[in-house]
């Protein structure tokens, strides 16, 4: 186990750019966003937003940082496959790493967000009414959630790529690659609708109570309006479920593709 931990701290030292790379990125669009709507009178405003959207999109924050991470073994392949330690240590190690980043910045994206809101002084009242504690927990589990399945997925194509690559090539294996991910993306997305998916997934009815199910932003010279529509929010457990040992069967599939396929 303390191997283990070596390990992940070593990802945490070659991940810090990664880290670093949104963080700056969202700090100079901030600002850019901030002095160009200065004049108006929209700064918090401006930053509300970018913060917001900043916050969202880390949904595909562990794809990003898995990218740049396999990217670095890619170019030194050799020492990571003889890795004494099993292929689910090694991918685990990256995506707790990457975890461990994704945390640290969504903490930041949504601190800045909701410290500009609170500061902005023509948002809509309506907002006073939010649950933003509830928001907040349900919105960051959620997009760790689906981050988690995202990594998933990637990882899995990603083995694929590196097992077709050692014998085909670059840019044959990438085709490969691609042509797979679009035969299985259009394979699930036909076995999502059917009654099977539907009879697994519909069952352990959970209720969000006063959770905003819209929001919209109104813009103009003199104010900024936003609008809220604040109701339940159903999710079910069987959905959970599903989406769990989904994603647990392809990273298990990319440990067996990094152990059994992947070679210098």
């Amino acid at each position: 186990m303390s191997a283990w931990f070596s390990l992940v701290r070593k990802e945490v030292r070659v991940g810090f750019a990664a880290f670093l790379i949104p963080i700056i990125a969202f700090i100079i669009i901030s600002g850019v966003a901030a002095y160009f709507s200065s004049n108006a009178g929209f700064s918090f405003e401006s930053i509300t937003i970018v913060a917001m959207i900043a916050t969202g999109v880390q949904v595909f924050y562990l794809v990003y940082y898995l990218l740049h991470s396999l990217q670095y073994e890619k170019k030194r392949l050799h020492l990571w496959l003889h890795n004494p330690m099993p292929g689910y240590a090694l991918l685990l190690a990256k995506v707790v790493s990457g975890l461990f980043f994704m945390v640290i910045t969504m903490i930041i994206t949504a601190s800045t967000f909701l410290l500009s809101w609170n500061y902005s002084s023509t948002f809509n009242q309506e907002l006073a009414d939010v649950n933003v504690l509830g928001i907040s927990l349900f919105g960051g589990s959620h997009l760790i959630l689906i981050a988690l399945s995202f990594a998933a997925v990637f990882l899995f194509f990603w083995m694929i790529f590196l097992a077709i690559h050692s014998k085909l090539g670059g840019f044959v294996s990438f085709v490969m690659t691609f042509v797979l991910f679009i035969a299985f993306a259009s394979i699930g997305e036909w076995f999502s609708g059917t009654v099977l998916v539907e009879t697994i997934t519909s069952w352990g009815p959970v209720q969000f109570p006063e959770l905003i199910n819209g929001l919209s932003f109104t813009v103009d010279s003199e104010s900024t309006d936003v609008m809220s529509e604040i109701g339940e929010v159903n999710l079910y457990i069987g959905e959970y479920i599903f989406e769990s040992v989904l994603a647990l069967l392809l990273f298990l599939g990319a440990c067996w593709l990094l152990e059994r396929k992947v070679e210098v």
